[in-house]
Parts: C-alpha cells; sequence; structure tokens
C-alpha cells in the first residue's frame, strides 16, 4: 500500500512540475509576442517620425527658393545700383633715389597715384580707365571699352590702351617685375611705350599641337611722336602681335610671341625755301620668348620665370638717312618663399639715332622684393648703366614701396 501511495504520489509531483513548466513556457512566449508587438510598434513610429522630419526640411527648402527667387526678380526690368557702381582702385608708387654720379637727383619722390576703374557695363562688354595723377600734372592712361563676344572667338577693344607690342610694354609701371621698364622699350619704343588710340581685335585661334594661340590686330593714330607722324590719324600705325603658349608640365608652361608693326611719320624737308612735311616709314619688330614655373602643390611659395625681350626699329628720314636701332633684354625671377622674391634684368641697346653702328648702351639690375601683404610691397633695386661712347656710367640704387586699395591689387593692366 505504501508503494502505491509512493508511486502515485511521484506521478502528482511530474504532473504538476509539467503543468508548471509548461505554464512558464507560455508565459514567456506571450511576453515575447508583446514585446515584438511593442517594437513593431514603435519602429512605425520612429519612421513615420522620421518621414514626417523628411517633409517638413522638403518643405522648409522649397519654401526658402521660392523666397531666394522672389528676392531675384527685377521687376523694374533695370539693373540693381550697386551693380552699377564701378570697381575702383588705387595705387600709390614712390621712391627714394641715391646716384654717385648724378648727386642732384637723390632724394624721395612720389612716382605716380593710380585710379583704376573698372565696370560690367551689359552681359556683352566691359570698360577700364586709369587716370595718373603726378607731380607734373593728371595723365589718361588707358580709357577703353571690350566686347568680349564680338564674334565667335574674337574680342574687340576700342580707346586708349597700350599695345600688345611683345609682353611689357602692356603692363602698368607700377605692376613690374622691376623698378623701370627695360632699357631697350624706353629707347627704341620712347619713353612711355607705346600707348595709343584705336581699336583692337583679338582671335583666339585654333590649337596646334595642343597649344593656345592668339593673333592681335591693332589700328591706333600715330601718337607716339618717337616713332610715327604725331596725333592725326593722317595715316593710322598697323600692329600685329602672334602669341603662342604650351603647358609643357602640370608645374610649367612656354609662351613665344612675335609682334610686326607699320607707320608713317612726318619728316621735316625744305622745298624751295620752304619747310615741307613729307610722310617716311616706320618698321618694328618684335621678339618674346617666356617660360614659367609654379609648383602646383606649392603655388604660393615657389615660382621661377625667365622672360626675354628683343626689339628692331627702322624709321626713315630723308634720303639716304635712316635710323636703325636693335635692343633687348633678359631677366630671371626665383620665389624662394611666400613674401620674398629675388632677379636680376640684363638690358642691351643701341641709341635711337643716327650713325649709331658703333654704339651701344648696357645695364645691370639686380633687385629683391617683399610683399608685406597682396597690398604692400617694398623693392631694393641696384642699375649699373654704362655706354661705350662718352664717359656714361652710372651706379644707382632705388628703394621702392607701392601699395594698393581696392578689389584689384597690383594688376598689370
Amino acid at each position: 500500500m505504501t508503494a502505491k501511495l509512493s508511486v502515485v504520489f511521484v506521478l502528482v509531483v511530474v504532473s504538476v512540475t509539467g503543468v508548471f513548466a509548461q505554464t512558464q513556457a507560455d508565459t514567456t512566449k506571450n511576453k515575447l509576442k508583446q514585446l515584438e508587438k511593442r517594437i513593431r510598434i514603435l519602429e512605425q513610429k520612429l519612421q513615420q517620425k522620421e518621414l514626417e522630419d523628411l517633409i517638413c526640411e522638403a518643405e522648409s527648402k522649397a519654401e526658402s527658393k521660392v523666397e531666394e527667387r522672389k528676392t531675384k526678380v527685377f521687376k523694374s526690368g533695370q539693373r540693381a545700383l550697386q551693380a552699377i557702381n564701378p570697381e575702383i582702385s588705387i595705387t600709390g608708387d614712390i621712391f627714394g633715389k641715391y646716384s654717385k654720379e648724378e648727386k642732384d637727383q637723390n632724394g624721395a619722390y612720389f612716382r605716380v597715384l593710380g585710379v583704376h576703374i573698372q565696370s560690367n557695363l551689359d552681359p556683352f562688354s566691359l570698360a577700364k580707365a586709369t587716370v595718373e595723377f603726378n607731380p607734373e600734372g593728371v595723365e589718361l592712361g588707358e580709357a577703353y571699352m571690350i566686347w568680349t563676344y564680338f564674334l565667335p572667338n574674337i574680342s574687340l577693344t576700342a580707346g586708349k590702351f597700350r599695345q600688345n607690342f611683345g609682353v611689357v610694354n602692356r603692363w602698368h609701371e607700377h605692376s613690374l617685375d622691376q623698378f623701370e621698364y627695360p632699357l631697350a622699350l624706353t629707347t627704341i619704343l620712347g619713353d612711355e611705350g607705346l600707348n595709343q588710340i584705336g581699336i583692337s581685335m583679338n582671335w583666339l585661334m585654333p590649337s596646334i599641337f595642343n597649344g593656345v594661340h592668339n593673333l592681335t590686330l591693332e589700328v591706333t593714330d600715330g601718337m607716339n611722336s618717337h616713332l610715327f607722324s604725331g596725333r592725326t590719324f593722317t595715316f593710322p600705325a598697323v600692329l600685329a602681335h602672334l602669341k603662342n603658349y604650351w603647358d609643357l608640365s602640370e608645374n610649367s608652361y612656354l609662351e613665344i610671341g612675335f609682334t610686326g608693326m607699320y607707320g608713317k611719320n612726318k619728316t621735316p624737308k625744305p622745298v624751295n625755301g620752304i619747310v615741307e612735311e613729307v610722310d617716311k616709314n616706320t618698321y618694328l619688330g618684335g621678339l618674346d620668348l617666356t617660360y614659367f614655373w609654379q609648383p602646383v602643390n606649392k603655388a604660393l611659395y615657389k615660382s621661377f620665370v625667365w622672360r626675354n625681350e628683343l626689339y628692331y626699329a627702322e624709321k626713315e628720314l630723308l634720303e639716304p638717312y635712316k635710323i636703325k636701332a636693335f635692343g633687348g633684354y633678359s631677366y630671371l625671377q626665383y620665389q624662394f618663399n611666400e613674401k620674398w622674391f629675388v632677379g636680376a634684368r640684363f638690358d642691351y641697346t643701341q641709341p635711337f639715332k643716327l650713325n649709331n653702328s658703333d654704339e651701344s648702351i648696357i645695364q645691370l639690375v639686380p633687385y629683391v622684393v617683399w610683399w608685406q601683404s597682396h597690398w604692400v610691397r617694398l623693392r631694393l633695386q641696384y642699375n649699373l648703366f654704362k655706354a661705350n661712347y662718352g664717359s656714361q656710367k652710372q651706379n644707382t640704387f632705388m628703394l621702392q614701396i607701392t601699395w594698393a586699395m581696392g578689389p584689384h591689387k597690383h594688376d598689370r593692366y
């Protein structure tokens, strides 16, 4: 009997344990299902919230774009006043000079205060002007307008401008790599170079051997009395300049240019006791070559330029006289950090006069430049000038300070 009771007790315990285990398992399963349901509800709410946020952000951006478009609508059909105002820059150029041979000229000088004005006239053209104030008075440096797309790949310039004879003749004096223009340029082309009134057409030619080629044709008054007739348009001066540019590598390029020019000059001639002016020919030729290196990853800190130009002039006078003059320059300039440049220029030229075949002038021009900032530059330069005729020799030191106000800083032109 006792044995039977024991068996019954065991069976009851096992049954109760099984029922309890089953109940616990069911409870756990139900909890899992409830958790899964809550997770799904939370995910749905999160997705709904993200969707609502995206919709709100899209609507906000759409509204801002609509507002932006509204602000750019010119209902009057006229340009905004701010767009009408030209950009104005002012440059100053002062220097101190010491010469061993010309002691009466030693001192401090204010060379020029330049006012540079630039403005887009409309979508098709722009204008530039330069007015120069110096101790001698006021002078109009340049004033011209450019049709940037006169014809496909052709721009047209009209007004008073520095002409495209070589490279540096086009630059303003305050933006030169040295204190002054090369000696050959001022001797052969005149003290101020070629700066005349007329028109200039620039054609971007088709590429040859992966190069960039520009042909410039200019027709101007012969205002340069050093070479041509003077201020009348009795016969224009005609110039052609071909510039060729090639990238040698990602860090360097080569530029070669050829220039030819023709005009008339008026030579006095006595006829029956009366002095008359006779038209004679003036021919000019030029060759320029520039090599420039600037590493891409150090463009602000390293650069090197080697620039060269040759000039030739032939001015006919009364038969059988002619003035023939040849000259040129070559200079090297190296930038060895962000602010410091060093360079040297060599000048050679014949004097612009008759019977000059055995006469020549040479000049050596070493210099050092420190850029305090993009707007302030200091230059120390030494000129050793020597002519092989007479007793002409000069040693000159110059300390130059140039500064700029406005958006254009020290633009070349």
